[in-house]
């Protein structure tokens, strides 16, 4: 096993597919489609929430439709290693920000970034270059967006589990 990785039976992957498509679904439903009660379900739930696994529940919401037409991926390199870890609670400050991720290669940070206007991502990366310990940024703008946020690959549902 992975270190860091939690053990999980078939019940609690079939779980934790149905809840990534639809976190709305209610004990009973996920216990009829996974063979087992609700109770059951609703601890097995708990503890994968105890454990980590399950961080959060949050509507996915239009970025299009809020106004954020602009989706940019910005690599950010940085002066020197001291900055790594020091660098990502300043860029969460930035609310354009959506994801930030260290990276290996020849660039330090990889930013998700939204903006309404190409005049907002410009002044973003303006504010972004005046951050310490940033010593250049590259900008790659999305034309479209066929898919995102896809659910994490749990691995394939058990021939009698209902999707």
């Amino acid at each position: 096993m992975i270190q860091g990785a939690v053990a999980l039976d078939e019940h609690d992957r079939a779980i934790l597919r149905l809840l990534q498509h639809d976190d709305r679904l209610t004990n009973a439903a996920v216990g009829l489609r996974v063979g087992l009660s609700a109770p059951a379900v609703f601890e097995r739930v708990r503890k994968l929430e105890r454990q980590g696994v399950i961080t959060g529940y949050r509507a996915q919401v239009s970025a299009q439709s809020v106004g954020l037409s602009v989706t940019a991926f910005v690599a950010v390199g940085l002066e020197s290693t001291e900055h790594c870890r020091s660098i990502a609670p300043m860029l969460s400050r930035f609310p354009l920000v959506e994801e930030c991720h260290s990276v290996a290669g020849e660039w330090d940070i990889m930013l998700k970034v939204r903006a309404a206007t190409p005049k907002d991502l410009e002044d973003f990366l303006y504010e972004l270059k005046r951050v310490a310990g940033v010593s250049r940024t590259v900008t790659t703008v999305a034309l479209s967006t066929p898919f995102e946020a896809r659910p994490i690959n749990i691995g394939e549902p058990a021939p009698n589990e209902v999707a």
